[in-house]
């Protein structure tokens, strides 16, 4: 059998939650009508997911830091594609719930080790460029996420979706099997690293907190916009599949940017920038939509200079939390992840609960989490990595 190159493997394992959430998104309508569930109940296998994938990180480190990377991605792939095809043959909601529940736990596998990997082999600013590269792969798939979603939703029923998904994770699980090869090394007198240890780094926490917020954000717009795109504004699942390929597609670019700034800047310089973006793509979309410009694009070009900006922030804060703990990469992750989906799933549950129209909720909650990641990106990530210089200082190195 070929054997496929790490990188691929890295762009794969990370793509694994994007591809679960995606992929399915513009079927969320379809899914309602044919269980005789209301929107906000649908909304909930997407919630369930994010809640799975969160807690489950918390076992998924200590596992990849214990048994290795590779026996953990083997076993939790296999899971993942079960759990999609369990998905296909739910006739109800409960059964459905359930299916992406088991898959959230299958994908921190996944994901978590993918983290590990990377800190195995790369610290510091390099450790973000490869995060960054490995993300640039993971955003084009999700390019194509929503679109081929919207057409397997449109022609071939919502189960489609959910195949799909299965037939990803086949691929991810032989990227592994022939591409991976053990990076972990088990220390000689491994010390104990417990929840203080990390919640106590101010690094692990600002970065934690810039990824957090930066992707809830994101989810935000996934929860919502498909009914205020199809439901409030009645385009079709195929167009509405189009918008999120936007957005994946602005995520993808700044990761490219903030791959090739972080050879040349410090890393809060790159925070710093994304910071701006942010603050244009969430501060605009506030603007025009209270100033009376209520089209889908006044929704959609904001959202995606967002996603830029979502870009520089991921990779930094992914990278970064992890970078000081070389001996604990998969509990780091681990912590790390579930502060991030932890941050999430809190703006979703905030966001469906609303009883506004689903387009108000929207603006309201991105102009909200703007205005939080500026605070962390302007002031706690450099005041926490306590960094001015240029790489190759040393303060850089450290990162």
């Amino acid at each position: 059998m070929p054997r496929a190159p790490l990188s691929v493997a890295l762009m794969l394992l990370l793509a694994a939650q994007p591809v679960a959430t995606d992929l399915y998104l513009p079927a969320l309508p379809h899914i309602a009508a044919s269980l005789g569930k209301g929107a906000g109940q649908v909304q909930a296998t997407l919630t369930v997911f994010i809640l799975a994938f969160g807690i489950a990180q918390l076992a998924a480190g200590p596992l990849v830091d214990h048994y290795g990377r590779r026996r953990v991605l083997l076993w939790g792939l296999a899971l993942y594609v079960l759990a999609a095809l369990a998905g296909t043959l739910a006739t109800a909601l409960p059964q459905l719930l359930a299916a992406r529940a088991v898959q959230g736990v299958a994908t921190a596998a996944a994901v978590i080790a993918a983290r590990a990997i990377i800190r195995d082999q790369h610290a510091g600013p390099a450790g973000m460029r490869i995060m960054a590269r490995s993300l640039t792969g993971q955003s084009a798939i999700g390019v194509a996420c929503p679109l081929a979603g919207g057409v397997a939703a449109q022609y071939l029923g919502w189960q489609a979706t959910l195949a799909m998904v299965a037939g990803f994770g086949v691929l991810a699980w032989l990227a592994v099997y022939t591409g991976y090869r053990e990076t972990w090394r088990r220390p000689e007198s491994p010390a104990r690293a417990g929840l203080w240890t990390f919640l106590s780094h101010p690094q692990f926490v600002a970065c934690a907190l810039l990824a957090g917020l930066s992707f809830s954000g994101a989810l935000c717009f996934l929860i919502l916009s498909p009914f205020v795109f199809i439901g409030e504004f009645g385009m079709s699942r195929m167009a509405y599949g189009a918008l999120p390929a936007l957005c994946s597609l602005a995520f993808l670019l700044g990761t490219v940017l903030c791959g090739r700034l972080l050879r040349h800047w410090s890393v809060p310089g790159v925070v710093r920038l994304g910071a701006c973006l942010s603050l244009l793509g969430g501060g605009g979309q506030v603007l025009l939509w209270h100033g009376g410009v209520h089209t889908v694009w006044a929704l959609v070009i904001p959202q995606c200079v967002y996603m830029l900006g979502h870009g520089f922030h991921n990779p930094c804060g992914q990278a970064g939390a992890v970078a000081p703990f070389p001996a604990h990469a998969g509990r780091a992750a681990a912590v790390s992840g579930f502060v991030l989906t932890g941050t999430g799933f809190v703006s979703g549950q905030l966001a469906t609960a609303s009883g506004a129209a689903a387009s108000d909720t929207l603006v309201a909650a991105m102009g909200c989490i703007t205005a939080l990641l500026a605070v962390v990106a302007l002031v706690c990530v450099p005041f926490a990595c306590r960094e001015r210089a240029l790489p190759g200082h040393a303060a850089n190195r450290n990162l």
